[in-house]
Order: C-alpha cells, then structure tokens, then sequence
C-alpha cells in the first residue's frame, strides 16, 4: 500500500505544481496554458491514481474488488482502456506543454525588476 501512496504522490504531484505555480508566469498566454493544462492533468491524473489506492490489483492486469466491493471493482476494470489512454495522454501531452509555457514565458514574457 505504502509503494501505491508514493507513486500516487509523485505521478499527480507535477499536476498539483502546476496549478500552484501558474501565477508565477508573467506572459499571459503561458500562465493560461500552465493553469488550465494544470487542471486538465489533475484530472487525467485522479481517473489513474484514484482506481490505484481503492482497488485492489493493477492498471495493467485489471482491478479485481474497490473498496471491498466485487461489482465496483467490475466497473472499474471496464474503465481500464480510459484509464491507460489518460495516463498516455498526461504523461505524453502534459510535459511538452508545459516546457512549452515555461519557454515562451522566459522568451516573451515581461521582464520583472528595475528597468
């Protein structure tokens, strides 16, 4: 259980640290795209740790009972294919575009501090 709390913790947190950190951004496009991304990739993250830490068994040989419950953990195994497309889709999409925003801020954004 231990081994599924920290890879929860450190798939989901770079979401988290991007919502957090959008504000930081000083060009407006890029602070838009690292908050809304951000909370896009929350999302796609909880639809794959969530399943992980109620359920018994794995993303890749399916979930046998959640919560102690045979019938949610059948629900939950149908979902596998959306599950592994979100964290396709968080892992492939999620870092380019944030390297995207954190370039374009360092190249377009507003320089801080006396002139």
């Amino acid at each position: 259980m231990l081994n599924a709390i920290l890879l929860s913790f450190f798939f989901g947190m770079p979401a988290i640290v991007a919502v957090v950190t959008a504000r930081n951004l000083t060009f407006p496009p890029a602070r838009a795209l690292m908050f809304w991304g951000g909370c896009v990739a929350v999302a796609l993250a909880a639809v794959v740790v969530i399943p992980m830490l109620a359920c018994s068994g794995s993303l890749m040989t399916g979930y046998d009972t959640c919560l102690g419950n045979t019938a949610l953990g059948a629900t939950v195994s149908g979902t596998l294919p959306l599950q592994i497309l979100a964290g396709k889709v968080y892992i492939l999409a999620g870092i380019p575009l944030a390297l995207f925003a954190h370039a374009a801020n360092l190249l377009l954004g507003r320089k801080t501090g006396p002139a």
